[in-house]
């Protein structure tokens, strides 16, 4: 039996409310993992279950891979594991059983973004269709539809007018290619499943009995497909335990329906209903600060957190004139808490709500010799040199991946261009044979050179045979083929970042030994699909040390000692789109509530008056976000109270923080403050003074005008008195 003393009483109630619908509704930091693999291991304790009666999904292969050890450590049991997975790699595991029930081989590839822009492009470019040019919008929309478990024949039945009609027939040419090409797309693994389901009942029914028990994490984060299977696979035992936070609810652009959460109730009458609301990371003031922002929305279940954690320090504010002095300000304060001993650098974070944030906080901790890493970058299997790499081995083991099979063909150049590969694909329809069998077959054929018919023919016979060694050879000796044969390094050597690229080769060559290791011989199918679904990327929290800089939205499931957000702006952060639309807003509320709550000790939201984005300069207003945190919350750093300058007592000004004090008048008695009048701008404030002598400038806000730096010497201002 796993320890249940170790969990507080509302976690223990939810770990042994073993059957029947359970909503667990687990509030930040409030150990949700700790109840989900307690309940696992109670599961099997108490036998209720076999290990492989219970299926718990969760959103990363991170998560999913923690969630399954933790869960066997606590069980202690020599059965294999229970099933643990993402909804994709549990779909894709699924499918790979019963996909000729589907019309699909079992080796169907799945592609990735790039390649399904790629398909959608040519798609566009060849049925002359008037969205050609837009296929990033296109292939948003058509994610959308398979999110929301809408087939080609439902779209267009549901088609209001031309355009919607329009896309109907695109998605259902686009299927249609991926169909011949023996492949899917990530929201085909969803959409695929779904309509297995709906249209073999048997086929449910055996997938039932393997997930008699299903817990499902993050269930705020799931979209229509994912809700249609989720109950699909609890219809028969009834047995679903849920667990989400509608609080943390921040994917609605990605399809996550948060209805789907707060509608659990209705939808499952007898559900029971946990709310985990003692949280073991934050302080009580960072709490309450988030609380104060969060218990604004409307679309929430009541709950409030609580914490045995010390008070802890205010929240604090900081306000600079422009985003260069918030990225000094965070950067000084960064160094001031390393020095000091009160966080590492890897104990650190600084969100914000747009990546063109970030280049000028790198400056600022760059200057400073701060280590840091932006995280989100490039993922490993995004690598052109990889994806390259991985392309030979996807066309061998499914010979009807065109898309695979073209990028093999032009790393290196082999004069097999495009036109060569569609021919080869006309000549497949036509006898029967996969593209890359008809490659074999183009010497005589009209328009194709006699060189590039027999590079063709060669490549051809080559891969065939790669792909029937496939299925007994180890992954690495099948990678060590492809590069030894295929002229791969000599091909990266040409290009100016060829170190780089090898070192990426290099590592791919250790996954695949590491693979082998765990896996034996014959694992090529299981290794590309582990490398498709592999959403994760470097952990955020490995940063080797280094501070972390990320957006806002990469941020669930972390924490750290110390959280910057920076752009606490309107029209920035709640974000411009979100205006008009209550539903946006809320989620952007979400957003902010759940980059607070990363933090444990020190939470700092920073803003400016003037902010360059994208080009453009303007002024800034405070965020909502900020006026509903109380001012016994939180301390503000660089604001002068009003009553202690020469200016309206509805104005606020500020000063630099780097020593806190106000700067003396200058020429011509300016001070921060003073009221002043320019030949052009007209009237204004000073909101900081900088230089001395011939080099002294200042910052002023002119009504209607903006903020405005100008050389003192030139700028002839006035006072005004009050």
């Amino acid at each position: 039996m796993p320890r249940l003393e170790d969990l507080n009483p509302v976690q223990r109630a939810a770990v042994e409310a073993t059957d029947g619908p359970v909503l667990i509704l687990a509030g930040a930091g409030s150990g949700k993992t700790r109840v989900i693999t307690h309940r696992i291991a109670y599961l099997v304790s108490r036998r209720k279950a076999t290990p492989d009666e219970i299926l718990a999904v969760t959103f990363t292969n991170k998560a999913a891979a923690e969630m399954k050890e933790r869960a066997a450590r606590l069980a202690a049991t020599a059965e294999a594991p229970a099933w643990v997975s993402t909804f994709h790699a549990a779909c894709a595991r699924i499918l790979r059983a019963e996909a000729p029930l589907l019309g699909f081989e079992r080796n169907f590839s799945i592609i990735d973004e790039a390649d399904s822009l790629a398909l959608l492009r040519r798609l566009l470019e060849e049925a002359r269709l008037p969205e050609a040019g837009h296929a990033e919008a296109v292939r948003a929309r058509l994610e959308q539809a398979k999110n929301d478990g809408v087939s080609p024949e439902e779209l267009a039945q549901g088609a209001v007018d031309p355009r919607q009609a329009q896309l109907a027939e695109i998605y259902r040419l686009y299927q249609q290619r991926l169909r011949a090409a023996n492949a899917m797309d990530f929201a085909d693994l969803l959409l695929m499943t779904c309509e297995l389901f709906r249209a073999r009942p048997e086929v449910l029914a055996r997938w039932q009995a393997r997930a008699r028990y299903l817990l499902i994490d993050e269930f705020q984060d799931t979209n229509r497909s994912q809700y249609l299977l989720v109950k699909a696979l609890s219809a028969q035992s009834g047995n679903l335990c849920a667990v989400g936070d509608e609080d943390q609810s921040i994917y609605r652009w990605r399809g996550a329906d948060i209805r789907i959460i707060l509608d659990f109730e209705r939808d499952f009458l007898a559900a029971r209903v946990f709310a985990l609301e003692q949280n073991y990371r934050s302080s009580k003031m960072i709490l309450a600060a988030a609380y104060a922002v969060i218990r604004n929305n409307r679309e929430r279940k009541p709950k409030r957190l609580w914490t045995a954690n010390s008070a802890g320090e205010p929240v604090r504010c900081f306000t600079g004139v422009t985003e260069r002095d918030e990225a000094n300000f965070i950067a000084r304060e960064i160094e001031r808490l390393v020095e000091a001993g009160l966080a590492r650098p890897s104990e650190i974070v600084v969100f914000y709500r747009v990546n063109a944030q970030s280049r000028v906080l790198e400056e600022a901790l760059s200057a400073r010799r701060i280590p840091y890493v932006v995280v989100g970058g490039l993922r490993f299997y995004d690598h052109r040199e990889v994806k390259e790499l991985l392309a030979y081995l996807r066309a061998a083991l499914n010979p009807r991946d065109v898309m695979s099979l073209g990028r093999a063909l032009a790393a290196p150049p082999r004069g097999v261009g495009a036109k060569t590969l569609a021919l080869a694909g006309r000549v497949a329809a036509r006898d029967g044979l996969s593209p890359l069998e008809a490659l074999a077959k183009l010497e005589g054929a009209a328009h194709v050179p006699l060189g590039a018919a027999r590079e063709a023919a060669a490549f051809s016979r080559w891969m065939v045979g790669l792909g029937a060694r496939a299925p007994a050879a180890p992954v690495q000796a099948l990678i060590e083929e492809v590069v030894s044969r295929s002229g791969f390094l000599e091909y990266l050597d040409r290009q100016a970042d060829g170190a780089a690229r090898r070192r990426n080769l290099a590592e791919l060559f250790s996954s695949a030994a590491a693979f082998d290791a765990e896996h034996g011989p014959g694992g090529l199918e299981s290794f590309l699909e582990r490398a498709a679904l592999a959403a994760d990327g470097r952990p955020p929290e490995e940063t080797g040390g280094r501070v972390a800089l990320m957006t806002l939205h990469t941020s669930k499931g972390l924490e750290y000692r110390a959280v910057f957000m920076a752009g606490m702006e309107e029209d920035l952060f709640p974000h411009a789109r979100s205006a008009e639309e209550p539903t946006e807003l809320e989620e952007e509320r979400r957003l902010c509530y759940v980059g607070m709550t990363r933090a444990r000790e020190l939470l700092y939201l920073t803003k400016t008056l003037s902010r360059e984005l994208y080009g453009q300069r303007s002024e800034s207003s405070p965020s909502r976000f900020l006026a509903e945190i109380g001012d016994d919350l939180m301390v503000r750093l660089g604001a002068v109270p009003a009553a202690r300058l020469r200016e309206r007592p509805a104005a606020q000004t500020y000063v630099d923080y780097a020593d806190g004090q106000l700067p003396q008048p200058v020429g011509g008695g300016l001070a921060v403050g003073s009221r002043v009048v320019h030949h052009s701008f007209g009237l204004g404030v000073v909101r900081r003074l900088e230089g001395r002598g011939e080099n002294a400038k200042a910052w002023v806000s002119f009504d209607g005008r903006g903020l405005k730096l100008l050389m003192l010497k030139f700028a002839a201002l006035r006072p005004v008195a009050d």
